[in-house]
């Protein structure tokens, strides 16, 4: 079979990246600048619920000798928990899904406004603006009312605002109103893109993968940072075994020093990418053909 990368399998792609436009710590045009220095062929900025970092850099990644591939990370929800999907290569003027991606951005600022509502009735003086000043043009998420906490001082660190107030059963936690596993799984497929889970880790049992799989899951990300061995063997065996894509990618988010030797290592080769897209055309063919 041809390959999109003329068999250079060698290659490597890190298909999950975060940059300013989420929850990321540098620009888009920063994170593809370091992917460059550390050998990277392609990637994918999948910020969540927004297309806006990848669109800021399509020219200049191209520049750089680097295939970006169109990506996102989308909140959903599964019998009341947060469940990400990563989805690639989609049709970006696709109505549904663009209309979907919107609705995100105003599901996570309602969000924000409860959780700082919790944190005030526990005592802390924080605004929701002040939240915002952190976020700026980006996504609004959990990490930037952990951000802005820091910054006041109410907590060393972000992850000590996660611990203590922000995780799944953290007095200021607010469960999420993001649209249903199955409906984005399908809008995915809708809108000629391929549907990836990500980093399962130790988040679901045989059935709920089987679950996503009955939707129209289309593949696993089995190499992440938070994976150990096992998991990754785990994972890779199950997606051989149902006919899963397998995918992977450092979960770049610019905290240094740790996260940077990551780029380059957690990775994935051509050949795994060239399966997405190639899955992602035939869709797209076959949209083309019904319309």
């Amino acid at each position: 079979m041809q390959t999109f990368w003329e068999n250079e399998i060698r290659l490597k792609a890190d298909l999950h990246l975060h940059t300013t436009a989420s929850d990321g710590l540098l620009n888009p045009f920063q994170v593809v600048d370091l992917t460059v220095k550390s050998g990277l062929k392609a990637i994918s900025i999948t910020d969540h619920d927004t297309v806006d970092g990848y669109l800021a850099v399509r020219e200049y990644a191209s520049e750089k000798g680097i295939h970006l591939v169109c990506g996102a990370e989308i909140t959903t929800d599964f019998k009341g928990r947060e469940c990400h999907i990563l989805a690639y290569d989609f049709d970006l003027e696709h109505p549904a899904f663009s209309k979907m991606l919107t609705g995100q951005r105003g599901i996570r600022r309602v969000r924000a406004n409860e959780i700082v509502s919790k944190l005030n009735k526990l005592g802390f003086d924080l605004d929701i603006n002040e939240v915002q000043a952190e976020s700026g043009k980006a996504t609004i998420s959990r990490n930037h009312i952990a951000a802005a906490l820091q910054r006041k001082r109410f907590v060393t660190t972000k992850r000590e605002a996660f611990d203590r107030y922000l995780h799944s059963k953290g007095p200021a936690y607010v469960t999420n109103n993001y649209p249903e596993v199955c409906s984005v799984i399908k809008l995915i497929r809708d809108a000629g893109g391929v549907s990836i889970l990500a980093h399962p880790g130790k988040s679901y049992i045989y059935a709920d993968l089987k679950y996503f799989m009955d939707a129209g899951l289309d593949g696993i990300e089995y190499l992440h940072p938070s994976h150990s061995y096992l998991l990754q063997k785990k994972y890779k065996e199950y997606a051989v075994n149902y006919g899963l894509l397998l995918s992977g990618g450092s979960d770049f988010h610019g905290s240094k020093p740790h996260e940077e030797q990551y780029l380059g290592t957690i990775c994935v080769d051509m050949e795994k990418l060239d399966k997405i897209l190639e899955l992602s055309c035939k869709r797209k063919i076959s949209i083309e053909t019904q319309s």
